[in-house]
């Protein structure tokens, strides 16, 4: 299922709704052969009310699931967007300290940056961290560790400093966690269990003319495609085409490369 990621979304939308599609149209062709019209019109007042029964506990259920996966992309993009900042806090505050640990600390965040936007990032979409990312880190706090206070001008930029390094830390950790972290197995089975009975109950219906009945059919098997996707897309962050740039490492990205100059 990841390849429909690597594609573009429209054409993973054609794929995957020509295909449900497809198998849409054989089984009612199968089914119209068994029972005929009048038998199954028969069905259309019952089975009507129960169709909308069925299509509202469906509609909730699709909502809730929606809300969750955005608002959850919603978070990891804060958490990127926090790291980033941090970081370039600790870059700005660099320059208060004294020669050899300025350039240390400068050394250390440029490696961090460019290790995680290159490399990490690719990690991520299996859940996974970089090694070498967080060796740079630990590198970096062993620095401000290793900083002797009474050597420095000005204690509250150490302070803030090892602040900001704390923040870096934490978001770092939330960002690995959440490109570990998916809908549950359960919640995906009770989806498509849901989407599947959604379909199927439309073979209790019968148009005289089956045209009709496939392409109105169709168009809501499109519709079920299409949402699934979505949350599919939604709940692999940093995955495929749509997934989370890099663009939030770009401030600091820029100050690196102007003050390298």
């Amino acid at each position: 299922m990841r390849l429909f990621l690597q594609l573009p979304f429209t054409i993973s939308i054609i794929i995957l709704s020509a295909v449900s599609i497809t198998v849409f149209f054989v089984l009612l062709k199968a089914i119209r052969k068994i029972i005929p019209h009048e038998l199954l019109k028969e069905n259309h007042d019952i089975a009507g009310y129960l169709y909308n029964a069925i299509c509202f506990i469906y509609a909730v259920l699709i909502a809730f699931v929606v809300y969750a996966t955005w608002n959850s992309l919603r978070e990891t993009n804060t958490i990127i967007v926090q790291e980033s900042n941090h970081l370039l806090d600790l870059y700005y505050d660099a320059s208060a300290f004294p020669d050899p640990i300025r350039k240390d600390i400068e050394t250390a965040i440029r490696d961090y940056v460019m290790k995680v936007t290159k490399e990490e990032w690719e990690s991520m979409s299996e859940g996974k961290r970089n090694i070498e990312a967080a060796k740079i880190f630990g590198q970096l706090k062993k620095i401000f560790m290793s900083i002797d206070s009474s050597l420095l001008p000005n204690n509250n930029v150490l302070a803030e400093s090892l602040k900001n390094l704390n923040e870096v830390g934490e978001h770092r950790r939330l960002r690995l966690l959440k490109s570990r972290e998916h809908i549950p197995d359960i919640i995906w089975m009770v989806l498509i269990i849901c989407s599947i009975v959604l379909i199927f109950f439309t073979f209790f219906f019968g148009a005289k003319n089956v045209s009709h009945q496939f392409f109105m059919t169709a168009i809501l098997i499109f519709i079920s495609v299409l949402v699934l996707y979505l949350i599919y897309v939604l709940d692999h962050p940093f995955i495929g085409q749509c997934r989370i740039t890099t663009d939030a490492f770009e401030p600091i990205l820029s100050y690196i490369r102007d003050s390298g100059r």
